[in-house]
């Protein structure tokens, strides 16, 4: 069995939700190679757009301390608190 039939084997075997974080995970890795590759043509790589959390300031302390980043749902509401916190404070 390849390695592409195993995973598409472990893929069918799991929850919609780690196969969404496999997704993004696969789509990060292809991302970074493309640049990789891009980068090593000579082509110069414009500066990418900062995160929302790096706009933010960077990963809030205390979801260090709780790990559960994992959770999308979590992470939008997370993010989308802060985004409200923020906005309040500027006007």
């Amino acid at each position: 069995m390849t390695a592409r039939e195993q995973l598409i084997q472990e893929i069918e075997q799991v929850s919609d939700s780690l196969v969404e974080e496999v997704l993004d995970f696969l789509l990060f890795i292809k991302g970074r190679q493309d640049q990789k590759n891009s980068t090593s043509h000579g082509e110069q790589s414009q500066p990418s757009e900062p995160s929302i959390l790096e706009r933010m300031g960077g990963i809030p302390q205390h979801l260090l301390s709780v790990g559960n980043l994992s959770e999308r749902d979590v992470r939008r509401a997370i993010i989308a608190s802060r985004i409200k916190q923020s906005r309040q404070q500027e006007s």
